[in-house]
């Protein structure tokens, strides 16, 4: 259990990524997601193309999002409003890529395996 000196504080996160996941059969919806989060958020995130295969630890066809910190509570809003069907991982960006996909990333929607050989 952390402790008050083990504890790290929240200026170790840099940013937040987001990682939005489709099946082939949904692709067109989780297209129209990425067109509505390009128009809402404008230059702010920065946000990467579908990739139908798999993508370091990402087995399932899926498309990531850059979140500056300052935006996390905006597009968390809307991802929790209109993901459905898709799930979301989300986790911050420090210095530890390991920790930040197995132990400090939460899930909107049911979890997908990830490969974390290769982080």
């Amino acid at each position: 259990m952390a402790t008050a000196n083990t504890m790290k504080p929240a200026s170790d996160v840099s940013e937040f990524h987001a990682h939005i996941y489709y099946q082939p059969h949904t692709k067109s919806t989780v297209e129209a997601l990425r067109s509505a989060m390009q128009q809402i958020a404008g230059r702010r995130l920065k946000i990467h193309s579908l990739s139908d295969g798999p993508r370091g630890p990402h087995v399932t066809p899926m498309f990531g999002v850059d979140i500056p910190k300052a935006d996390l509570a905006e597009v968390l809003g809307f991802l929790m409003l209109n993901r459905d069907p898709h799930s979301v991982l989300i986790h911050p960006v420090t210095s530890n890529e390991l920790l930040d996909h197995r132990h400090h990333a939460s899930w909107l929607g049911l979890p997908h395996p990830l490969d974390l050989t290769h982080l």
